[in-house]
Formats: C-alpha cells, structure tokens, sequence
C-alpha cells in the first residue's frame, strides 16, 4: 500500500502542479498584456484556480496517503524519501489554512499588483495603500493560523526558507550593514557621475543585444521568450516555457540589459530542473535563496566585469552605436558605479544588499504591527 500510496501523491502533485502553471500564465498575462477592465475578471480567474489546488492538497485521502506512505521501506536518502518530507511539511502547513482565506488573498493580491502598477507611474502611494493594509493584514492572519514561536514574521519566512528565523536573520544583516556602509564611505568619490553611460539606445537595439547576451548565457528561447512590464520578473509556466520580462529607457541601456542577465539566471536554474519531474518537489527549485543566487551570478559575477565588455564590446557597438564612445574599460567601469538608489532591480552591487536590510526591517514592523502601512512611507524616506 505504501508504494501505492506513494503513486497517489506523485498523481495528485502533479495535477496541483497544472492547475498552478495555468495560473502562472494567466498571471504572466496579467502583468504583461490584460486589458485594464480585464482585471476583476482575471483576479477571480486567479482565485479560483488557487482554491482549486488548495482543495486537491488538503483532502484528507492525501492526508491517508502520505501516513501511508510514511511508514514504507523508502530509504531515508532516497528521492522518494525526500518528497514524502517536502509534502507533509507542506501539507501541515496548507491545512492550517482555510479555503476562503486562499480566495481572498489571491484575488486581494491580483488587484493590488494593478494598483501599484498605476500607484508607481504617478508616484501616488495613497493609491497603492488600501491595497496593502489589506495584504499585510491577510498576512498576519496566515500568520497565526501556521503558529510560531517569536515572530510572526518566522511564519512566513519558513515558507520559502525553511528553518530559519528572524532573530537568525537579524544579526548576519547588521554585519553586512556595519561592512557595507563602510565600504560605501571609502569608495562614494571614487566612482564615475551618474550619467556617466547616458545616451540614445534605441529599444530595439536593447531588445537584440540582451537576447543575444541571454542565448550565449545559455537561455533557450525555444523554451521561453522576453516581454517588457513594470517590474522584471521570469516565470515558469510549465516544463520547457521560462519566461523573462525586463522594462527599457532610452536614456540608460543597463536598465534592460542588467534585469535580463538577472532574469536569466533565475530561467537558467528553471530551465535546468528535470521535466520529467515536473510538480514533485524534486523537481522543483530548493529556495529563493538559492535562486537568487543564480540571478545575482551572472548578474554580477560575469556581466559587470571587464572580461565581459571585452568579450561584448563589438556586439554591443553594432546594436547600440552610442556604446561607441566607450572603451570595454569604460563601459565596466561605468556599469560598476555604486551610488545610492531609490530602485533595488537597478542598485548596484554594494547598495543593492542595504536595499534588502531595509525592506526586511519594515517587512518585520509592519508583520509585527509595530508599523501601520500608512506610516510605511515616512519610515521608508527616515
């Protein structure tokens, strides 16, 4: 039975797994080419779709399964080992939650992305904070329901890096504060002005380099393909369909340039998974952490040294030709340039990590409600 049992679990994943990547394209589409009054519609749609699978995962038949399936000869080590774990901890957690709470948070959730998209052009935050205040409230609830020991917060995290908590967090981030903000004093006037790399970049020049620098990468645009929205982002909709999305400015080519090298790591690690795998845990990517780490990688690690200007000079010349007045040096030098940012997708390498410590400490308060959202703004600008 336990072998049986085991089967039923795969079986049932991988429909769950379906349901999802029919929401990740709607949410794909969502974020790139809905029509505005579509919105309402595709949060239902949304909605739905997610109460679906929470209703598929917290049967008690799978409950059933997996005791079963716990209690069979798998070796601890083993892959089916490994997913058995994946699932029960993701079963406890999912039962926690009530079906209702699903709808409202995945629905509240598509229509405050719309919101901030409007808020962020217009630079309007009273637009976006209604929508928030009730995010962060539903948050709080899922919260409680999953139970912690300190920190709500710690709930929260568990579900993307399992077994680590705030107060771990807290003192690995004031060392890379302490670290970084010296850092930065040392080396604010040794760096080139701001509009150092200004130019004319015709977007469709921008549009041929990046997917030339992604496909030398290694990403498989037969599997995937780059679109523009507000915010860049990949996605996966399903085994062999990794999608990037960057945004562009005619004035500064490494806005597109650098959140599509970004973008591909986090593909290169989709694309690299197993398809036959497809909507078991191991199939499935370890962490964010570890996922953005492969961004981070060829982000930074390869695309703003000086070996890859000197590899991509000519290339970059032919589909920008204002990059002309630049020498590979140069053009490192100038994408190295640290200066603080209001922007996190376009800071450079020793802000980018203080843009994360801040996000966590208002992240904390406002979980903690030691901060209200309508205070959110003066407590960003303090």
């Amino acid at each position: 039975m336990s072998t049986e049992a085991y089967l039923r679990l795969c079986e049932r994943a991988r429909e769950i797994y379906l349901l999802r990547s029919i929401g990740a394209l709607l949410s794909w589409d969502l974020e790139t080419y809905i029509p505005a009054k579509a919105v309402p519609y595709r949060a239902t749609q949304l909605s739905y779709l997610e109460a679906k699978a929470h209703l598929l995962f917290t049967e008690p038949s799978v409950g059933d399964w997996l005791k079963s399936a716990e209690d069979s000869a798998f070796e601890p080590g083993s892959e089916e080992a490994a997913n058995i774990r994946e699932w029960r901890r993701s079963y406890d957690r999912a039962t926690k939650i009530p079906v209702a709470l699903v709808e409202e948070f995945e629905k509240t959730r598509t229509i405050a992305r719309t919101a901030w998209v409007t808020a962020r052009s217009e630079s309007n935050f009273a637009l976006f904070e209604p929508h928030l205040a009730k995010l962060v409230e539903l948050t709080r609830q899922k919260a409680d329901l999953w139970g912690f020991k300190d920190s709500p917060y710690d709930a929260l995290i568990d579900e993307y890096e399992p077994g680590i908590t705030a107060a771990e967090i807290k003192p690995v981030l004031e060392d890379l504060r302490a670290a970084l903000v010296g850092l930065l004093s040392q080396i604010r006037g040794d760096t080139v002005g701001e509009s150092f790399l200004d130019g004319h970049y015709p977007i469709e020049g921008q549009k041929a380099f990046c997917q030339e620098v992604a496909a030398a990468f290694g990403y498989d645009f037969e599997a995937g393909r780059i679109d523009v929205t507000a915010h860049p982002f990949s996605t996966t909709l399903g085994p062999f369909d990794q999608r990037i999305t960057t945004r562009y400015s005619e004035k500064r080519f490494e806005s597109s340039l650098y959140g599509v090298m970004h973008e591909t790591g986090h593909a290169l690690y989709e694309q690299g998974l197993r398809p036959d795998r497809v909507g078991l845990p191991s199939g499935d990517s370890v962490s964010l952490g570890i996922h953005e780490s492969q961004s981070r990688l060829w982000e930074n690690h390869v695309g703003r040294t000086a070996q890859f200007w000197h590899r991509w000079h000519a290339t970059a010349c032919k589909f920008l030709p204002d990059l002309a007045r630049y020498s590979p040096a140069d053009l490192a030098k100038g994408v190295q340039r640290v200066a603080p940012s209001f922007i996190r997708v376009e800071a450079d390498e020793v802000t980018y990590d203080l843009h994360i410590l801040l996000r966590f400490e208002l992240e904390l308060a406002l979980i903690e409600q030691r901060l209200l959202v309508k205070d959110l703004p003066a407590a960003w600008n303090a």
